[in-house]
């Protein structure tokens, strides 16, 4: 190629200085060898000239390419700059929401905290309140079968009072018709007497007449006597059993109390258990309204962990690119000096070759001279 004789043309004229400094500075006498002609030294010269040429243009492409690489690591480093300054934002605002999720997170667990006590709190009191309505269900029982029974026992007391009201009542109706018929059997005795001239003439016709109506009247008055006694005997018997109604009658009224107690009490177990279920009401809507602020605090944390995730990633992104782009600096200052030490070794190449080529020339001529 033409880099490869240019380089060797080169090297051949260095050869030839080199020989021809040996035979100008030495009493050496060499053997006569075929001595280069003036215009073979020009050309020589020439190629030389271009050797040298050509390691100066090499030079200053590696020149070129060492400031194109300078500018492009000063472009690194300010994007490295650049990149860090942003992943430094971005770590703070990561650091940032950190805390604030941290302050979330710590309001979410005292709201935690706070519903569950109200729940648990709540739980108790509507226990309490069950357990109060139980009784109070025991109570109205008792006091339902305490006042059942009262009423059974006035049932059975009022047919007794009935029993005895009707028997009076007959008794009475009876001894009406005892008193009517012991009216009538005297007007008919003292009818009978004036008829039989009070017993001096018992045979006398109206006697007669009078006597069977007598008889009558007083078989009448033994047969509602009869029954005035059987009345009576009722009576009695009603009488007695109204008698043993009335311990019934005192313990029945005491149930009825008792009932009433019961009763009173069934709504004083019955109003506690109200207020109580109404705490506890309470109570449970206070923990749906935290449950709705845990909810909106869940969904607040999950924004934030999503913004922190963003801003983390973003951050250590930038820091790659950052350390990225450092590294690339330092490789592009590295290449943009071993091209600026390139450039000086081939400018000395070339500064060398133009000398070497001039003091050969130079001798050449001095000999030429001489001659």
């Amino acid at each position: 190629t033409r880099s490869a004789w240019t380089r060797f043309a080169g090297i051949s004229i260095f050869l030839m200085g080199v020989a021809i400094l040996a035979v100008s500075f030495s009493g050496w006498q060499p053997a006569p060898v075929e001595e280069l002609s003036p215009l073979q030294v020009g050309r020589y010269a020439v190629r030389a000239e271009r050797q040298s040429g050509d390691y100066d243009e090499k030079a200053e492409r590696q020149i070129a390419f060492a400031t194109d690489n300078d500018n492009a690591a000063s472009g690194e480093r300010d994007l490295a700059a650049k990149e860090e300054s942003r992943a430094r934002q971005s770590a703070y605002l990561a650091a940032d929401l950190k805390s604030r999720i941290d302050k979330t997170l710590e309001e979410g667990r005292d709201q935690v905290n706070q519903a569950t006590k109200l729940k648990s709190k709540a739980g108790r009191l509507q226990e309490m309140a069950a357990e109060l309505l139980g009784k109070a269900k025991t109570e109205k029982e008792g006091a339902a079968a305490l006042k059942a029974k009262y009423y059974t026992t006035m049932d059975q007391y009022g047919k007794a009072v009935q029993t005895i009201d009707d028997a009076t009542m007959k008794a009475q109706q009876i001894l009406d018709q005892m008193n009517a018929q012991s009216l009538t059997l005297a007007q008919v005795a003292t009818e009978y007497g004036t008829a039989s001239g009070h017993g001096a003439d018992p045979g006398a016709a109206a006697a007669v007449a009078l006597k069977g109506q007598l008889q009558n009247a007083q078989k009448d008055l033994s047969a509602i006597t009869a029954q005035k006694a059987k009345a009576d005997e009722d009576t009695a018997t009603a009488r007695k059993l109204a008698d043993q109604y009335q311990p019934m009658i005192i313990m029945a009224e005491k149930d009825k109390r008792s009932s009433d107690f019961k009763f009173q009490e069934f709504a004083s177990l019955t109003q506690q258990a109200d207020s109580l279920q109404t705490r506890a009401d309470a109570l449970l809507s206070r923990a749906d309204t935290i449950d709705g602020l845990i909810q909106s605090t869940q969904n607040d944390l999950g924004g934030k962990r999503k913004q922190f995730e963003h801003y983390k990633n973003r951050a250590q992104t930038e820091m790659a690119i950052s350390l990225q782009a450092e590294d690339k600096e330092a490789l592009l200052r590295k290449q943009a000096r071993e091209a600026r030490y390139k450039a000086a070794e081939l400018s000395d190449k070339a500064r060398r070759l133009r000398a070497l080529a001039q003091k050969g020339v130079n001798n050449v001529m001095e000999a030429t001279q001489n001659v």
